[in-house]
């Protein structure tokens, strides 16, 4: 099984949690770490992880100059995103030619159970696997009219991309997204996720939401969309897969590692954050003055009720 992450040292703690929740829920995984360059101190780190809980790491390097042109909008609500977020849409040139298919996943991640039913997800004449994404902004914002995608075919998260690298090579699609980045530039607010809905929202094919459970797929707010697409997801909601997903992405803020997570999964970081090297790292203590408090709790998430699977 081939699983690509990106991190650089900023972002390094959470990928080795990432990392060491893969590990101690598949085997036989060999992990492609896409950076532009971790302290040597931190690829040790990493390596001994991988290598104590049976994976196998290989580090790719991407030159400086690579994607430093790219768009990286200012939202204060992407602002945890680095330019390495760019760095899935050239897994076709970056990964060996041996491998043909591949998992991605951001590193803002904790993985609950075995991936092979994933991996075994049957790809034929699809470029990859994702999952809707379901926030007022990608449901009710310009996003359609922005990028010129049919309402139909929804805007899909990139966070966990199921990729077929055979049909990417065969199709080329890196060109095209090269293609669409030069003459679109001024378009893209949501970075690679933008391009890859743009180009590829024809040849997505949408996966369970269990393989990609987003922080808004724990709030209530998921019964309130109308929309046919996400009646497969209320259906699966409602059938218990909160209860026990087999992948928690911490989207958007805050994370875990931030005051005033709402993430119900919030202490599996903290789970896996001890089998690291990182397992020092202090919980942020919840402080609220009683106006946020009152913000918080009146205007903030409604979570659905949840019931833990140990």
């Amino acid at each position: 099984m081939n699983i690509v992450l990106a991190s650089d040292d900023n972002f390094v703690q959470h990928c080795a949690v990432t990392i060491t929740s893969i590990l101690c829920n598949n085997s036989g995984v060999r992990l492609y770490l896409l950076t532009e360059g971790l302290s040597k101190y931190n690829e040790g780190q990493l390596q001994m992880l991988v290598s104590k809980l049976g994976g196998e790491l290989k580090i790719v390097n991407i030159p400086k100059d690579f994607v430093n042109k790219l768009p990286m909008p200012k939202d204060i609500n992407l602002s945890h995103i680095s330019v390495a977020t760019y760095y899935r849409l050239f897994i076709p040139e970056l990964l060996p030619v041996s491998v043909d298919k591949c998992i991605y996943m951001d590193c803002d991640i904790v993985v609950r159970k075995s991936l092979s039913s994933l991996y075994e997800v049957d790809l034929s004449n699809y470029a990859i696997g994702a999952v809707y994404q379901n926030d007022s902004w990608a449901l009710y914002s310009d996003v359609f009219g922005r990028l010129d995608i049919p309402q139909k075919y929804g805007y899909f998260n990139a966070g966990v991309l199921l990729i077929n690298i055979d049909y990417w090579r065969k199709h080329d699609i890196l060109s095209l997204m090269r293609n669409y980045l030069k003459n679109n530039f001024h378009l893209i607010v949501c970075h690679d996720q933008d391009v890859l809905n743009a180009v590829l929202y024809r040849e997505t094919k949408i996966l369970d939401c269990t393989w990609n459970m987003l922080s808004s797929y724990f709030t209530k707010s998921i019964f309130k969309h109308k929309e046919e697409r996400f009646v497969e997801y209320r259906r699966q909601i409602l059938s218990g897969v909160k209860d026990d997903p087999a992948i928690v992405h911490f989207v958007s803020r805050p994370k875990p590692w931030e005051p005033l997570c709402y993430n119900p999964y919030t202490d599996d970081y903290y789970k896996y954050l001890k089998l690291t090297p990182w397992k020092d790292f202090k919980r942020p203590i919840k402080k609220m003055g009683l106006i946020q408090r009152v913000l918080y709790f009146v205007k903030g998430p409604q979570l659905l009720k949840i019931n833990r699977t140990v």
